[in-house]
C-alpha cells in the first residue's frame, strides 16, 4: 500500500501548494494590519450578515499575540456614579447568592482592563476578541427602532466603558473583533439598542477610536501571519436565551423573548423581532441560516487553523458543535457567557459538556457582572481575567490571567485533523499492519 501513501502525500503536496498559492494570491489584496469595514449600512444591522471581510495581513512585526474578553462592560446609574459590575449573586438570583468581595467585586471591569494594559506594555496584542455582552445590564440604553447614526450613540456607556477603560500602552489603536451577547439584545427583552453594537463599527468623531468591528451578528475574516493563516468565524447563538413566550432558563429565568419582561406591543419594525410572538421564531431561524453558511464555510478553509468566536459556549447545541468539529476539524472555539475563566482541552468533558475533538475557552470573567465564582483580593481564582493567545503556524498557547495578573493556566494546542483525514490516515495504518 506505499502507493497509496505517495498519492496521500501527492494529494497533500497539492493542498498545500494550493495553499500557498491561495496566500499568495490573497495578500495581494490584503488589508495590512488592519481589519476593514465593509461599506456603512443606512439602517439594516443585518446587511453584512455572512460576510467574509477582506484578508488582514501580518508581518514580521507583528506580535502575534491576541487578547480575549467577554462580559465585560459594567452598570454607570448615573455620571457621578463609578462603573460597577451589575451585580448577579444578589438574592434576586437565589441560585447565584454568594458574599461580596470588596475590593475585587466593586472593580472587577477596572482591575481586568488594568491587567490588560500590563500585559499589553510586554506584548502587545495585534487585536482583541471579544465575546459579547458589551453592557450590562441590557446592553446599549437605546431602542432597537432607533438609528444610532440619525440620532447619535451612547456616548455616556461608550466613552467611560468601553473607548477610556481600554486605552494606553499597547492596547491603544488595537482594534476589538467581536459579537453579542444576550444581554446585548436586552438580557430579559429583545427591544434594547443591540443594533447600535454593530453600527458603532462605522461610529466617527467624539469619542470613537475607530476599533470597534462588528460588523454583523455573523460574519468571517482570513487573518495571515508570515508563515501561517487563520480562518475566524464569528457566529451569533443567542437563540440559547431566546425561548418562547412562557419558558426560562431555570437558573436564572433569561429569556430574551419573555412574556413578563417584553410588553404586549414590543415589537422592533426596522429589522429584527416584529412581536414578542415572533421573537422566537427570528432566533431560530437566524440560528439555521447560520449552521448552513458555517457548513459551507468550513468546508471551503484552507487555512491552517479554523477558530470560532461564540458567546454560548458549545456545549449549547452540542450535537451540532460535535459534528462540526469532527468533519470540519475546527481547532478551538472561543466563548464566554459563563462568568468565570475557564480552558477544557480536547477531549475533556465537564459536569455540563461532553468531550469535544477542540479545545474551548471560556472568558466571561470581563468584570461587567459579577462572577459565578469567588474571587479573591489576591487573584488566586478563576472568577475575573481575561486569556492571551499566542500564535503560530505548529501551536497555540493559551494563557489564563486573573484580575491581579496572576498565570492561571497555561496550555497549548495543535491542529485539529478533519474526519477525511482521520479516516484515510486509520485506513492506512490498518492496511500497513496486514
Amino acid at each position: 500500500m506505499r502507493w497509496l501513501l505517495a498519492v496521500a502525500l501527492a494529494s497533500c503536496t497539492r493542498s498545500a501548494e494550493s495553499r500557498v498559492g491561495d496566500s499568495e494570491h490573497r495578500r495581494s489584496d490584503c488589508a495590512q494590519h488592519v481589519f476593514e469595514a465593509p461599506p456603512k449600512p443606512s439602517k439594516d444591522p443585518m446587511q453584512h450578515n455572512g460576510q467574509a471581510l477582506r484578508d488582514t495581513c501580518f508581518g514580521q512585526s507583528a506580535s502575534q499575540h491576541v487578547m480575549v474578553i467577554g462580559d465585560w462592560g459594567g452598570v454607570q446609574y448615573t455620571e457621578e456614579m463609578p462603573i460597577l459590575p451589575a451585580d448577579h449573586r444578589s438574592h434576586l438570583f437565589p441560585k447565584r447568592v454568594r458574599s461580596f468581595v470588596s475590593g475585587v467585586d466593586d472593580y472587577a471591569q477596572h482591575r481586568v482592563a488594568a491587567q490588560m494594559l500590563n500585559l499589553s506594555f510586554y506584548d502587545a496584542p495585534d487585536y482583541v476578541i471579544n465575546v459579547g455582552d458589551n453592557f450590562y445590564w441590557g446592553g446599549v440604553n437605546s431602542s432597537c427602532n432607533n438609528n444610532s447614526f440619525e440620532e447619535g450613540f451612547r456616548w455616556n456607556q461608550w466613552g467611560p466603558i468601553f473607548e477610556r477603560m481600554y486605552e494606553g500602552g499597547g492596547l491603544d489603536g488595537k482594534q476589538w473583533l467581536g459579537i453579542l451577547g444576550n444581554h446585548d439584545y436586552g438580557g430579559f427583552k429583545f427591544t434594547s439598542g443591540w443594533h447600535e453594537s454593530i453600527f458603532y463599527t462605522w461610529a466617527v468623531g467624539h469619542e470613537s477610536t475607530g476599533r470597534w468591528m462588528t460588523p454583523a451578528q455573523y460574519w468571517q475574516v482570513k487573518v495571515h501571519y508570515v508563515n501561517f493563516s487563520i480562518d475566524y468565524y464569528f457566529v451569533d447563538t443567542n437563540v440559547n436565551n431566546a425561548w418562547k413566550l412562557n419558558a426560562s432558563d431555570p437558573k436564572d429565568g433569561h429569556n430574551i423573548c419573555s412574556e413578563k419582561h417584553n410588553e404586549k406591543t414590543a415589537e422592533c419594525s426596522v429589522t429584527g423581532p416584529v412581536s414578542r410572538e415572533a421573537c422566537h421564531s427570528w432566533f431560530e431561524s437566524l440560528w439555521e441560516v447560520q449552521k448552513r453558511w458555517l457548513d459551507q464555510r468550513l468546508s471551503l478553509s484552507k487555512a491552517d487553523w479554523q477558530i470560532v468566536v461564540s458567546h454560548f459556549p458549545p456545549e449549547y447545541n452540542a450535537d451540532f458543535w460535535t459534528e462540526m468539529g469532527h468533519r470540519y476539524g475546527i481547532d478551538l472555539i472561543i466563548s464566554g457567557h459563563r462568568h468565570y475563566q475557564e480552558v477544557i482541552e480536547v477531549g475533556k468533558s465537564t459536569k455540563t459538556a461532553p468531550p469535544f475533538s477542540f479545545t474551548t475557552i471560556i472568558s466571561g470573567g470581563g468584570g461587567g457582572i459579577t462572577a459565578d465564582r469567588v474571587p479573591q483580593l489576591a487573584g488566586d481564582d478563576d472568577a475575573y481575567g481575561f486569556m492571551d493567545l499566542f500564535l503560530n503556524k505548529s501551536k497555540i498557547h493559551i494563557r489564563a490571567f486573573s484580575h491581579t495578573g496572576r498565570l492561571r493556566r497555561s496550555v497549548a494546542i495543535t491542529p485539529v485533523a478533519p474526519q477525511a483525514t482521520k479516516e484515510f490516515l486509520s485506513m492506512y495504518a490498518r492496511q500497513e499492519a496486514a
